[in-house]
């Protein structure tokens, strides 16, 4: 059996907050409704009018002052607070981590999550910013951070009992269903299309109630994972998992976020309680638990307003240009002939080169111009998790009495104009709670097999006046049809027949007067971004590297060059003017060409050799000195330099090849072999300084800078040139690229949905 249990600690300093909510006649009103106001009600029940009013939980103390409160250097003292526990143990399925169908030392440890919501705060959103819980300072005494009427006489909260008759059942009946109705004010049809029906008018609300579509709301949050073996308080009681050490006594369980919302109303939203009609039995994915239960149905809706002229503005084209060049990277040291002789000269082991270089493909943007709309943070979710303040990582007020932090100003999700309108069930498809004797469960029921029930929720889309569908879609512009009016629906007194939910994000429009949405997929569009946006300047230039490794190799055999094919795997010898042993000079096999540049280059990802070099030049992979005399490897002084790879060493540059020296094979007198008057001046191949650690160590930031990126202090690898993905030219990417765009989601039903505690 799974018993899941959830218990709600509610510290004495929320419940002194609602306390003083209620009491304090500056934040909060009841007002006096007049014959006149209420000509037009029917019905009875509780008219609710909030009037200059806001809330934040801080921390009791001598200094919870409404000066105080609204101070905005005392953010840190919104630390009053809600602790959601769980408790209950944890079933085996979730502890078996391995899912080898027990639970053992061998399984990971598994916790569950204390979660502390700080700093609640409801207020009125006076000056759009997305980094304020609540907004400060007071104006001719009235707190800038006060509702001034959330809705109006005409237009109140409304707590009441209704009833609905000759309601359809599951079945083949009907019946009456009375209902317990909360709903705040009416969402005032503040918007209207011409006959074109792309052109929108936004009309005034009400002046006094105007504060309810421009609200904010604000907290933070710390959720920890509990070691449930420890008791609660116990100094340890969060160190859970087995990589905790006491070397590392703050690991963190915890997540900490800060979410803000800007400039958002909850008008027109709507919950009803009733219980549910019968006529469901077990046939046709019904259940007889729909029968006489708890149902509930309603309408949230979290609107931001109009987002059509939500555009940047100034909008010009940036551009993208390509170049491309080489660098030498490497080079092992023999550039002279190949030979079977081993007597005074290099031997044919050492008869070899390898070269590297990189292909370096530049891509240089110029940026146009994109000025972010005036409006753009009057109407945003933020969420952020980064502080600045508070590092240390199991610190929360709760626990140690410590003060709430601050948060970086601009980092996080920035959700631009979120219009989210969810219709929760019906009277025909409820919304129901229960239980199967083990397990909670909450379910939105199936639409039943019934002409006279789905024909209320379903919508014909070619036809939007449709007389048999009458489902339609709620959002910010429209909710419902008002061409008809449904009956049984639950509707209250805002009669809101919408079956059909939808959620717009950013820069959206309606091309038929409200009853669709679509997503603006322009360059000035916003919607999402990862971190604030901010305009864009025409031109400002930037440069993107990457960087293709490639080799050259050759080998000696007997007297003859073979060099690496493009493949990257055939050797051979047919390369035009290569090395093919032909005599000359007098000796057999002489052939003093340097490393043709015909040979192929092949792309490798990296490079990472810590010597290519033979032992005779006393090469190893620390790096010590060469010591053999008299080869081509020199540095600009003329001096002979390190031909060991050794990338944790600063390598001075070098030429391989350059000027004269004894690498032939010729019947030079006195000098058994070695000739000195070879000249290989063509086969010089410069090799700039490089090595020296890892990015980030204290070689000089010359070094660190010829090589960029793709080099880290151990090898040299490849990055990818996405040459297909890179509009060369004239282009528009002018919008910030932290911008992601606006999305909608319209026209959502939920035919059935059942969420369950099942195998927690």
């Amino acid at each position: 059996m799974t018993t899941l249990n959830y218990t709600v600690k509610f510290h004495k300093t929320v419940l002194a907050s609602f306390i003083g909510l209620c009491i304090s006649q500056s934040c909060f009103a009841l007002q006096e409704l007049t014959d006149e106001k209420l000509g037009d009600t029917t019905g009875e029940g509780i008219a609710l009018l909030p009037q200059n009013a806001y809330m934040v939980f801080q921390g009791a103390g001598a200094n919870q002052t409404e000066a105080n409160i609204l101070d905005a250097t005392k953010r840190n003292q919104d630390i009053g607070y809600i602790h959601y526990i769980p408790v209950g143990p944890l079933t085996s399925v979730v502890q078996d981590t391995n899912k080898d169908l027990s639970v053992t030392a061998t399984d990971h440890s598994v916790g569950k999550a204390d979660l502390y919501l700080y700093g609640l705060a409801v207020s009125k959103n006076a000056n759009n910013d997305a980094n304020s819980r609540l907004d400060a300072g007071l104006t001719n005494n009235v707190a800038n951070a006060a509702i001034k009427s959330w809705g109006t006489a005409a237009n109140p909260w409304i707590l009441n009992v209704k009833t609905d008759n000759n309601v359809p059942d599951f079945g083949a009946g009907s019946g009456s269903v009375t209902y317990l109705n909360f709903e705040a004010p009416l969402y005032e049809n503040i918007y209207s299309f011409d006959k074109g029906n792309n052109a929108l008018t936004t009309k005034a609300v009400d002046s006094m109630g105007k504060d309810a579509y421009n609200l904010k709301l604000g907290l933070w949050a710390d959720a920890f994972v509990l070691d449930q073996s420890k008791s609660e308080g116990s100094a340890d009681q969060f160190k859970l998992g087995e990589l905790f050490s006491t070397t590392a006594e703050d690991r963190a369980n915890r997540i900490r976020l800060q979410g803000v919302w800007n400039g958002f109303g909850i008008n027109g939203s709507k919950i009803q309680m009733f219980q549910t009609l019968g006529g469901a039995d077990n046939a046709n994915g019904m259940s007889k638990f729909y029968n006489n239960t708890l149902g509930m149905a309603g309408v949230l809706r979290f609107n931001s307003g109009d987002g059509s002229k939500l555009l940047a503005t100034g909008i010009t084209n940036g551009s993208v240009t390509k170049t491309q060049s080489t660098t030498n990277r490497y080079s092992t040291v023999f550039l002279g002939q190949p030979n079977t002789s081993t007597a005074n000269h290099i031997s044919q082991s050492v008869a070899s080169q390898y070269r590297l270089r990189t292909l370096d493909t530049a891509y240089d943007y110029t940026t146009g111009n994109w000025t972010a709309p005036a409006n753009l943070n009057d109407h945003v979710l933020r969420l952020s998790t980064q502080e600045t303040t508070d590092t240390a990582n199991l610190a929360t007020p709760a626990l140690n009495n410590t003060l709430a932090p601050t948060f970086n100003a601009n980092e996080g999700i920035y959700i631009y104009n979120l219009n989210t309108n969810l219709v929760l069930g019906s009277v025909y498809q409820p919304l129901i709670l229960g239980s199967d004797g083990k397990n909670f469960s909450l379910e939105l029921t199936r639409i039943p097999n019934k002409a006279a029930i789905y024909e209320k929720i379903y919508t014909d889309y070619s036809n939007p006046t449709s007389s048999t569908y009458l489902g339609s879609t709620c959002n910010v512009y429209k909710c419902g049809r008002t061409d008809v009016d449904v009956e049984n629906v639950i509707a209250g007194y805002q009669r809101s027949n919408a079956t059909h939910s939808s959620i717009s994000i950013g820069t959206v429009y309606s091309p038929d007067g409200g009853n669709t949405l679509l997503a603006d997929k322009t360059a000035g569009a916003v919607g999402i971004s990862f971190g604030a946006l901010s305009s864009v300047v025409a031109g400002v230039k930037s440069q993107q590297i990457y960087y293709q490794l490639q080799m050259q190799q050759r080998r000696a055999v007997n007297n003859t060059w073979q060099y690496l094919q493009a493949d990257g795997v055939t050797w051979g010898n047919a390369v035009t003017n290569g090395c093919s042993g032909a005599a000359s000079g007098g000796g057999s096999g002489a052939c003093y060409n340097p490393f043709n540049t015909n040979a192929a280059w092949v792309n490798i990802p990296s490079f990472n050799v810590a010597c290519l070099s033979d032992t005779k030049l006393n090469c190893t992979a620390s790096g010590s000195a060469n010591t053999l005399a008299n080869t081509q490897i020199k540095d600009a002084s003329g001096n002979l330099v390190d031909l060991g790879y050794a990338p944790n060493v600063v390598h001075n540059g070098y030429v391989v090849g350059k000027g004269w020296g004894k690498m032939g094979w010729s019947s030079c007198a006195g000098d058994s072999g070695y000739c000195s008057n070879i000249n290989i001046e063509s086969g010089q191949w410069a090799v700039p300084t490089w090595g020296g650690g890892a990015k980030g160590s204290t070689l000089a930031q010359s070094v660190l800078n010829a090589y960029g990126a793709n080099y880290t202090g151990t090898t040299w690898t490849s990055t990818a040139d996405p040459t297909s993905g890179v509009p060369l030219g004239t282009t528009t990417l002018t919008s910030p690229m932290n911008n992601l765009g606006s999305a909608v989601i319209d026209g959502v039903l939920i035919q059935h949905l059942k969420l369950t505690t099942k195998g927690l």
